[in-house]
């Protein structure tokens, strides 16, 4: 058994169509509500007004659910018990419901017999449920609608705008323009938030680079050399072919006099409170991930590789070096066999023995001296005070302790050549040997030549080295023995002898201050990795020519890349994006985020080469993109800018 509703429409002609629909179930409901399986669209139905049940397929139940009731052949009632083989009908306000059988089916058949004004006393349903009869029409709502927006969001704004545009700072309250604002403004810009004219010098003129180098000037108002230099032919060249979406969006913003290259391009603001977020990678790999062939194409050769990702996708470094002694500094790729001409002799595997002479010495200063067991990279390697680069080294600060240039006491007072002046140490000999014999021999050979450091450990001794059968008679001799093979000088440094007309001269010492030139490295955010973690050559190395400086391999132990940090799962996957090292304005010699701000977000991690825990400086920000808040050093300027 199963319920059929019937349905009669009649047709302009009379003619009735007669449309029967199964229904679900065994139990109806009826009422004015759309959710009902029978729906009546009548007021004077309740929206649930009454279920129809069977349970053995030929008596059917009728009850009403709410206080109203119905009519069943003529007579009031709230339930019923109807035989659907003899039939019945059934009132539902000006609904009638009819109940017969046919075969295994229960006919329902609905019809209206009363017009919807006398069943419903004249209301109309959508009329009496809304406030259509209150409110002004659509058209005039509309017009009504658009003149108010005009007036708060338009006109008022322009008004407050001329009002205070010669005013310094406005006063506090409410000002119209302010329902312009698309975000509060950035902690780098934060004390503007009551000058607006500072930016937006005049009303529908977007913001011009002359307004922002109004208040950037100096070194942070220029971009960069390789950016500055390039013609702008080459630099648009150099960018990625735009797509459709960015052919249109360049096409509006050429309308509304929006030019490409301006500062706020890439200085985005009104993007929510706090520091301003950094330019993304993605700004410099759209021009610098396969640059060379666009500018190929274009006629504008160059010798810069491409790059994308420091991760996936970065050149060899290329750091400043001489190949040869007296050499200007050039960039070269950083490969095996590459030579730095520094000026000096030295052999760091010596020195960076565990055990030996060096390691003795280094041992027997741990009482007096910050040292260990052994020489330390930083025993002698110091770094500067901001962290950022190392110190040169210095004679008298990391040498001398161990090369000591005394060569006489006399009465307590000890005497000591001019370290860096042959001119002197000659003069200083000379006068030595002429004011009064030595008071003991000198010692000017090499075969009995004591261990640098003897003078430091507290013992007095002369270092022009091994003691001659008689006493020389000519300064010459002592002064020959200073700058020959085994002498105090020889054994650091390359030394010239003496042409006519010329005295003994020193190879002049060039040591590197920065050897990437075009990145930043800052050694205090790695101040818990050992030094051979990542200059891997170093204890190994015979010569100083050798060129230590790390490669992109052994940086990439740790730096993946802006999403690599996301991808892959070990502990040492630092963010790295192209603005960690690189800067798009002239940095002036300063790296582009003091060392105080890289020190606030410090993580312990696991270097899983050595397995030593250190500390690397990690990125923060949001949207999961790897910001850095950066501050600026000069007070004048604005406390951040962004990082790219």
């Amino acid at each position: 058994m199963s319920f059929i509703l019937r349905r009669i429409s009649t047709t302009k002609t009379g003619k009735q169509i007669i449309r029967d629909t199964p229904l679900p179930g065994d139990i109806i409901t009826l009422g004015r509500e759309g959710s009902n399986i029978i729906h009546v669209a009548d007021l004077a139905v309740n929206p649930h007004h009454a279920t129809i049940s069977s349970t053995d397929g030929r008596h059917v139940r009728v009850a009403a659910n709410e206080g109203l009731g119905f009519d069943l052949n003529g007579r009031s009632a709230t339930a019923a018990d109807i035989d659907s083989g003899a039939g019945g009908e059934l009132r539902f306000g000006g609904h009638r419901l009819t109940i017969a059988r046919e075969g295994d089916n229960v006919i329902l058949l609905v019809e209206r017999i009363d017009e919807l004004s006398q069943s419903s006393k004249d209301v109309d349903e959508a009329k009496a449920f809304s406030l259509q009869g209150v409110m002004l029409g659509k058209r005039m709502g509309a017009w009504l609608f658009g003149l108010l927006m005009l007036l708060a969001f338009l006109i008022g704004p322009i008004w407050a705008w001329y009002s205070y545009k010669n005013v310094n700072e406005r006063p506090d309250g409410y000002h119209a323009d302010s329902a312009w604002l698309s975000g509060p403004l950035s902690s780098a810009h934060a004390s503007l938030k009551n000058d607006c004219q500072s930016c937006h010098v005049e009303p529908f003129v977007a913001v011009t680079d002359k307004a922002c180098v109004g208040c950037h000037t100096g070194e942070h108002k220029a971009m960069s050399m390789a950016h500055a230099s390039a013609p702008s032919a080459m630099l648009l060249a150099a960018r990625h072919p735009p797509g459709a979406g960015e052919k249109i969006l360049a096409g509006f913003a050429k309308t509304f006099n929006k030019p490409q290259g301006r500062c706020v391009d890439c200085h985005t603001e009104h993007e929510g409170a706090g520091p301003m977020p950094a330019t993304p990678q993605k700004f410099c790999a759209d021009c610098h991930d396969g640059m060379s062939a666009r500018l190929k194409t274009a006629g504008h050769p160059t010798t810069l590789a491409d790059a994308a990702d420091f991760g996936t996708s970065h050149p060899e470094f290329r750091p400043l070096v001489r190949s040869a002694p007296g050499a200007k500094l050039v960039r070269t790729t950083l490969a095996k066999g590459t030579v730095d001409y520094n000026g000096l002799k030295f052999p760091h595997d010596m020195h960076l023995q565990a055990t030996g002479g060096v390691a003795r010495m280094a041992a027997s200063f741990r009482g007096r001296y910050d040292f260990g067991k052994k020489l330390e990279c930083e025993n002698c390697h110091r770094v500067e005070a901001d962290g950022v680069r190392v110190k040169p080294v210095e004679m008298e600060r990391d040498c001398a302790m161990c090369h000591s240039l005394a060569f006489e006491t006399v009465g307590g007072v000890t005497r000591t050549l001019r370290h860096g002046e042959p001119d002197q140490v000659v003069a200083d000999l000379t006068a030595y040997y002429r004011s009064a014999p030595p008071t003991r021999p000198l010692q000017l050979g090499g075969m009995q030549r004591r261990r640098p450091g003897a003078y430091a450990e507290g013992q007095v001794y002369n270092i022009y080295f091994n003691e001659v059968a008689t006493r020389p008679s000519r300064a010459q001799d002592a002064v020959r023995a200073v700058f020959s093979k085994g002498g105090a000088c020889y054994d650091c440094h390359t030394i010239f002898a003496p042409r006519a007309g010329s005295s003994w001269r020193v190879a002049a010492v060039s040591q590197t201050p920065r050897y990437l030139q075009k990145g930043w490295f800052d050694h205090d955010a790695h101040r818990e990795t050992e030094c051979a973690d990542c200059h891997t050559a170093a204890p190994a190395s015979k010569a100083s020519t050798d060129l230590l400086v790390p490669g992109v391999r052994q940086c990439r132990d740790c730096h993946v890349g802006e999403s690599g940090a996301r991808l892959v799962k070990v502990e040492t996957a630092t963010e790295s994006p192209c603005a960690m090292c690189h800067e798009y304005h002239s940095d002036g010699g300063k790296p582009w985020m003091p060392p105080r701000q890289r020190r606030k977000n410090t993580a312990a991690i696991t270097n899983k080469r050595l397995g030593a825990s250190y500390g690397v400086s990690v990125i923060t920000g949001t949207g999961g993109r790897g910001l850095y808040e950066v501050t600026w050093r000069t007070p004048s300027l604005h406390a951040a800018r962004q990082g790219g």
